[in-house]
C-alpha cells in the first residue's frame, strides 16, 4: 500500500522529526560520498579509468553493506544500542582520518580505506533510518524533503570538489557531525516493530531496488532509463566541475545546480506525483531525457552541460519520487540494493 496521506495528529507530527533527521543525514552521505570520494578517486588515481573504477567500487560496497541481511549480524550489535554506537563511533573515526590523510601523503591506500569506509558509514546510517521508522505509528511519506535538506547540505559541505586538502578537511568534519547526530538519534529509537510492506532498497524504502522483470514493460523505460542516467552523470561531477572552473562557473555552483535539479522539483511537486499515472510518468521522464541530450548536442557552452546536469537530475528526481510513491513498481521484497 502506498503511504498513508491522511492528517497526522500533533503528536506523530512531533514524533516524526527524528526520522526527518536521521534520513536527512543519511542522504547526505550518501551524496556527498559519491561526488567527494568520486573527487579524490579521479584526481589521485594514476588514471581516469582507475579513478572510475574507484567510484564503482565505492558504489557495490555501499550496496553489499545495505544488502547485508539484518539477521546476519551478531545478536549484540543488532540489540545493544550502546554496541551499535560504537560502531558508529569507530566507522566515522577511520573514514574521516583517511579522508583527511589521503590528499595528506596517504595517497590511493587511504582513498581505498575512505570509500569502503563511507559506505560503511552510509549502511549504519541506513540502520539508524530503520530504527526510527518501525518506531511510527503509521507507515511514513516519502522521504523527499529529508532526501533535498541532505543533498543541498552535501553540496554545501563538498564546496569545490578540485581542492583536495580542503576537501578532505570538509568531508572529514561532515562526516564526524553526521554521524553525531546518527548516535544521538540512534539512542532515541528503541528495537521497533516489523512492519510489512517494505521492500529492501536503499535506505529501507528510500532509494528502491528497480524492480524486477520491468524491462519487459516498455512503459517502464524512460523511468529506468532516468535512474541509469544518473550513475554515469554522477561519477561525472568533479570531472564537469573542472570544466566549470575553466569557463568561469563556481564549481560548487554546478555541483548545487546539479543536486537540486534532482531533488528540488520533486519535492515541489510530491504533493500530485503521488496521482501521476505511470504513462505520464514516463512520459515526463523521456522529454527531460531528450531535453538533456538536446542541451549536450546544441546549445552554446556553458548552456550545453548545464542544461545536461538540470535536465538529468530532474528526469532522475521525478522518476524516483513517482517509484517512491508506488510500491508495486519499484521491486519486490527481498531484492537486493546490490543488484540496483
Amino acid at each position: 500500500m502506498p503511504p498513508t496521506l491522511a492528517h497526522t495528529p500533533p503528536t506523530a507530527t512531533a514524533a516524526a522529526w527524528p526520522l526527518l533527521l536521521a534520513r536527512a543525514c543519511a542522504w547526505a552521505l550518501l551524496m556527498a560520498g559519491w561526488v567527494g570520494i568520486g573527487a579524490l578517486a579521479l584526481q589521485m588515481a594514476p588514471s581516469t579509468a582507475a579513478g572510475f573504477a574507484s567510484v564503482a567500487l565505492w558504489l557495490l560496497a555501499l550496496g553489499a553493506a545495505a544488502a547485508l541481511p539484518r539477521d546476519s549480524l551478531p545478536a549484540a550489535i543488532r540489540s545493544a544500542p550502546l554496541v551499535r554506537a560504537g560502531a558508529l563511533v569507530a566507522t566515522a573515526a577511520a573514514t574521516a582520518f583517511a579522508i583527511f590523510a589521503a590528499p595528506r601523503g596517504g595517497g590511493l591506500p587511504a582513498v581505498f580505506v575512505a570509500l569502503l569506509g563511507w559506505a560503511g558509514l552510509t549502511a549504519l546510517a541506513s540502520g539508524v533510518v530503520r530504527s526510527l521508522r518501525l518506531q511510527q505509528a503509521t507507515m511514513p511519506r516519502p522521504p523527499v524533503a529529508s532526501a533535498a535538506l541532505g543533498a543541498m547540505a552535501a553540496g554545501l559541505a563538498i564546496g569545490d570538489p578540485g581542492d583536495l586538502l580542503a576537501l578532505g578537511a570538509r568531508l572529514a568534519a561532515f562526516a564526524g557531525v553526521l554521524s553525531a547526530l546518527l548516535i544521538a538519534l540512534h539512542l532515541r529509537a528503541g528495537p521497533g516493530t516489523a512492519r510489512p510492506g517494505c521492500r529492501a532498497g536503499l535506505f529501507d524504502c528510500s532509494l528502491p531496488a528497480w524492480p524486477q522483470g520491468a524491462w519487459r514493460e516498455p512503459v517502464q523505460w524512460p523511468t529506468l532509463l532516468a535512474g541509469l542516467a544518473m550513475l554515469p552523470m554522477m561519477a561525472e561531477l568533479p570531472l564537469m566541475a573542472s570544466w566549470c572552473r575553466s569557463a568561469g562557473i563556481s564549481a560548487q555552483a554546478m555541483v548545487l545546480l546539479h543536486l537540486g535539479a534532482m531533488f528540488l522539483p520533486v519535492w515541489l511537486l510530491n504533493a500530485t506525483l503521488a496521482r501521476w499515472p505511470l504513462p505520464r510518468l514516463a512520459q515526463v521522464c523521456a522529454l527531460l531525457l531528450g531535453a538533456g541530450a538536446a542541451f549536450v548536442s546544441w546549445a552554446p557552452g556553458p548552456w550545453d552541460w548545464l542544461g545536461l546536469a538540470a535536465a538529468q537530475g530532474c528526469a532522475w528526481g521525478l522518476a524516483w519520487g513517482g517509484l517512491l510513491w508506488a510500491p508495486g513498481r519499484r521491486g519486490s521484497a527481498g531484492s537486493s540494493p546490490l543488484t540496483a
